[in-house]
């Protein structure tokens, strides 16, 4: 494959990939508000208790605003600049849909668990910041004690988050529910590869220019997509409570 042919291909992935994320937030927000999710604490979409309620606005707040970061520099400053990188990236994605529909999951679950496992690989990045600070006594020690305490209730926000694929693997024979686990702590692990070398403890890019050069490249499309995407997830969220 020539020179020409490859960059048209990378060009090609890239542009699959922000498609793919204009679509996630709004089916996996049409999941998370269906009927046959329950939500732990006694939360149900149409739920009239206050307090539940308000843990799932929150949850739904704090993690839409961290996977859009996540999803910004996935997209725009730490999308790799080889098409073998894209590939994987990309692969691990439509696999992981692949995988939970093949298992009898609908399309906005099987969306759903890639949010979340882009969800889960950003919580696992901050939970390394966090020992790593700590290791390397970065800060002040106070910081990096709010920094450790504050794991507890992330991994308490993750296992919540986790509520809409339950009913989806539970009706799995244990082997099976098995695979899909998998298969999605694999497409976590190669989210969780990218994610990292944005970090502060991640080793200097040798490339650093040519990252530069993707993200202004690409900045403005990813910026448009992802708003409108967050847009329409609201939208698709409040009419599917109200229906």
């Amino acid at each position: 494959m020539g020179n020409n042919e490859r960059a048209r291909l990378y060009r090609a992935l890239k542009w699959l990939w922000l498609l793919l994320q204009a679509l996630i937030l709004p089916m996996a927000a049409l999941h998370a508000v269906s009927s046959a999710v329950r939500w732990p604490l006694a939360v149900t979409p149409r739920s009239d208790g206050a307090l539940p309620a308000l843990l799932l606005y929150f949850a739904g707040a704090a993690f839409l605003i961290l996977w859009l970061i996540a999803q910004s520099l996935l997209a725009m400053a730490r999308f790799p600049l080889t098409l073998k990188g894209g590939l994987l990236l990309v692969g691990g994605t439509v696999a992981q849909f692949t995988f939970v529909v093949s298992a009898g999951g609908s399309p906005a679950a099987a969306v759903y668990a890639v949010f979340f496992a882009t969800a889960a690989a950003l919580a696992a990045v901050v939970a390394i910041m966090a020992m790593l600070a700590v290791k390397r006594r970065v800060g002040p020690p106070r910081a990096r004690l709010a920094a450790l305490l504050a794991l507890l209730p992330a991994a308490g926000l993750v296992w919540f988050l986790a509520a809409p694929l339950r009913p989806v693997f539970s009706r799995l024979p244990s082997g099976r529910q098995a695979l899909e686990w998998l298969a999605l702590a694999l497409n976590s692990a190669l989210i969780l590869f990218s994610l990292t070398r944005f970090s502060v403890f991640a080793a200097p890019a040798e490339n650093d220019a040519a990252y530069t050069r993707e993200w202004e490249r690409w900045a403005a499309p990813t910026i448009i997509v992802l708003i409108l995407s967050a847009t329409a997830a609201i939208v698709v969220a409040g009419v599917a409570r109200k229906g």
